[in-house]
């Protein structure tokens, strides 16, 4: 073999040595004498070392290391057959001896053993050889040098560490961590929150919501549209709003009026609730529908023709029947009149009420039918005539319209106004300018109330002798039919003469006791006479005769006596054709 050629054998590269007789890369040694050779290792030396160059023997110590190093030297070179195969070993070596990163083949282990734990943890830093594969349990030694396998050898675990897969079923199960009685706790909890969510979403569902708060269009005992709001979780003293319009609550409901009636259809409201205190306070949106609206509406009263009329909204296709009679629609709407003049037309010394309940039925195209009614109630102001009474005949060309009313009242005659005084008397000269008969109506009016009319019959005459003659085409009665049945005789003519037995004046009429003749078949005394009420001035005195022409009105009744037949005088006449 030639020099600078490497030799293969055994599948391990031999380093070629250079012209001064030392391994390329290695330094001579200190000093030319031969070295004898290093013993070899001992039995007990551990059989799996680190690799040469790689980790040192752990027998030796860094120190020991250096000296070994100085005082190893390389064999002679042998001679025969095998001379030249090997090359000059360096003189310098490790601590153990062995050249460093050189292993010699050929040699067998003298110290097979066991790995240690470090060759385990180095094998992958051992060297591949070429050619020639060791088995798991071969190791290599040259010189104290033992080098690793390629593979690990197989490691031996002590029965006593082996685990026993029969014995897995006796191993007890683990113990608890020392948090388990914190994630118990916690268990409970979710627990707990859970039932508390599982309580509120049943007490949301099942619990029964307060009642609602409702609202209906009504009309109030004055006949005003007024919205009835009915709480029941209201207190008394609760304020409730509806706009700019309040009511206050008591009993859980109030009645807030309304400044312009609800069209007729779905009205959407608003509705403020203020509970007294700290009660809670809420606004609420309601609907309010009007199916239809029947109302009275009493402004008519004032007309000149008193009327009472009726208004009526409803859906187009809905039946309305008002006091028996069917009201024909025309765009949902209809007036009907009602004719109150029995209730108002006449005097009457003291206030009285207009009250009318007028029943009605509406059928809507698309409901049940429904029945209610209207009812209507207004006081009337009186209204008393003391002249000329009810019906006069006159000479002169005036007369004197006296009376009584309300106070704060007016009076009208026809459309001329009258001066009333505070305590409501009036007192006025009235003009008759021709001949003839005339009619008007005396009037008294008060706000918010139905008027009171009192209608006056003026005739003047150029001569009363005339008028008397006119009087009996009438066929009056007279004392007889007066005596006999009084009461029968209520609103017929009559004729009377007698004697003057009382006269008194009150303000422009005269009122006249006047008894009757023996001829008229009366026994005499206070059954045989008659009052007599008269609204002009009677000249005439005790003891003096008098015909009077007028009217029975209902008897005066006197207590414990019988009642005393009464006349309202149109006129009278002293010696005039004697009544019967």
């Amino acid at each position: 073999m030639t020099a600078g050629t490497p030799a293969r054998l055994g599948g391990e590269v031999i380093p070629q040595r250079s012209q001064d007789g030392t391994l390329l890369g290695q330094p001579a040694p200190a000093g030319g004498a031969a070295q004898p050779p290093p013993p070899p290792a001992s039995p007990s030396q551990p059989r799996n070392v680190a690799p040469a160059g790689m980790f040192v023997s752990s027998n030796a110590s860094p120190s020991s290391q250096g000296e070994a190093a100085q005082d190893v030297v390389p064999p002679p070179r042998a001679s025969g057959a095998g001379a030249g195969l090997l090359p000059d070993l360096p003189a310098e070596g490790n601590g153990s001896g062995t050249l460093l990163g050189v292993a010699r083949p050929g040699i067998a282990p003298t110290a097979p053993g066991l790995a240690g734990e470090s060759d385990l943890e180095q094998e992958s830093l051992a060297p591949t050889w070429d050619g020639v594969e060791p088995t798991v349990d071969d190791t290599f030694q040259e010189l104290g040098a033992t080098l690793a396998p390629r593979h690990s050898p197989t490691v031996k675990v002590p029965r006593k560490l082996r685990f026993d897969p029969r014995r897995a079923r006796l191993i007890p199960g683990a113990k608890p961590a020392k948090g388990g009685k914190a994630s118990r706790q916690a268990l409970w909890l979710i627990l707990a929150g859970a039932v508390i969510a599982v309580a509120s979403v049943l007490f949301v569902v099942l619990w029964p919501d307060p009642p609602p708060v409702t609202a209906q269009a009504r009309e109030d005992a004055n006949g005003n549209e007024v919205l009835e709001v009915r709480c029941p979780t209201c207190p008394d003293g609760t304020v409730v709003s509806v706009g700019t319009a309040q009511a206050t609550a008591a009993d859980g409901t109030a009645q807030v009026p309304l400044p312009t009636a609800l069209p007729v259809g779905p009205n959407r409201l608003k509705i403020a609730l203020d509970r007294p205190g700290s009660g809670r306070d809420e606004t609420l949106g309601v609907t309010v529908n009007v199916a239809y609206r029947i109302s009275p509406d009493l402004g008519t009263l004032q007309g000149e023709r008193p009327a009472i009329q009726v208004a009526i909204e409803a859906a187009a296709g809905t039946e309305v029947t008002l006091g028996g009679n069917v009201i024909p629609l025309s765009d949902g709407r209809a007036v009907e009149v009602i004719d109150v003049s029995d209730a108002i037309n006449g005097p009457a010394d003291e206030p009285r009420t207009l009250a009318r309940q007028i029943p009605y039925t509406v059928k809507p195209v698309d409901g049940p039918r429904e029945q209610g009614v209207v009812s209507v109630s207004v006081g009337i102001v009186q209204l008393r005539i003391d002249a000329p009474g009810p019906s006069v005949v006159i000479e002169k060309e005036s007369f004197v319209l006296e009376g009584r009313t309300a106070k704060g009242a007016k009076i009208f005659a026809g459309t001329h106004p009258i001066p009333v005084q505070d305590d409501g008397t009036f007192r006025h000269e009235m003009n008759v300018s021709s001949v003839g008969s005339t009619q008007f109506a005396v009037r008294a009016k008060l706000e918010g109330m139905a008027p009171r009319i009192v209608k006056i019959s003026v005739r003047r005459v150029d001569r009363l002798e005339t008028a008397a003659k006119e009087f009996f085409e009438q066929n009056p009665v007279g004392w007889a039919e007066l005596f006999s049945d009084v009461q029968g005789q209520v609103g017929k003519a009559v004729v009377l003469t007698g004697e003057v037995l009382e006269m008194r004046r009150q303000g422009a009429s005269t009122v006249l006791l006047l008894s009757a003749p023996a001829t008229s078949g009366c026994k005499g005394g206070t059954e045989c006479s008659a009052r007599l009420v008269h609204g002009m001035e009677v000249k005439a005195q005790r003891g003096d005769t008098l015909t009077a022409y007028g009217r029975v009105v209902p008897p005066l009744m006197t207590p414990g006596g019988p009642p005393v037949p009464e006349m309202q005088v149109e006129f009278v006449m002293k010696n005039g054709p004697p009544g019967r």
